[in-house]
């Protein structure tokens, strides 16, 4: 008999996939302008990953200290450390302000932190889309590191 509930239940999600386990809720800042978004997202995630407190602009690191890093080298999970707060606050929410393709886009264009949010999302994004496109998106822009390196 309870195998037979299992199977009625499982066919019930099937059919009434809106009707399943409630998903968590995507945190999103009551407000994206700077310094708001800052101060909103300090309250969530006021330290990065290692807990290293976020300074006025929201990093954990220097812009001196993240020029010397080398993006194209390392992977996801330590790169994720140079992540801003915001995006440690609301990965999902970041997520959705990311372009479908950033071909077009220079990588002089493409800042630290903005690859540093990518693995950060790859790993901490409640929905799978989000953390598979930041994958995607982070692997496509080493690739492009690494060959503008070779050719200096």
């Amino acid at each position: 008999m309870q195998k037979l509930t299992l199977i009625v239940s499982i066919s019930f999600l099937l059919f009434f996939p809106g009707i399943g386990p409630a998903q968590e809720a995507i945190l999103e800042p009551e407000s994206w302008s700077f310094p708001a978004v800052i101060e909103h997202a300090r309250k969530i995630s006021p330290n990065n990953v290692e807990g290293k407190p976020f300074n006025e602009f929201g990093l954990a690191y220097s812009i001196d200290e993240l020029e010397r890093v080398r993006f194209s080298e390392l992977n996801a999970q330590e790169l994720q450390r140079y992540a801003d707060i915001v995006t440690h606050a609301y990965p999902d929410a970041v997520a959705k302000q990311i372009p479908k393709s950033l071909d077009g886009i220079p990588l002089q264009e493409i800042n630290e932190t903005t690859i540093a949010g990518l693995a950060y999302i790859s790993i901490h994004a409640k929905g799978i889309e989000a953390r598979e496109q930041a994958k995607r998106h982070l692997s496509k822009i080493q690739a492009r590191l690494k060959s503008k390196e070779k050719t200096k």
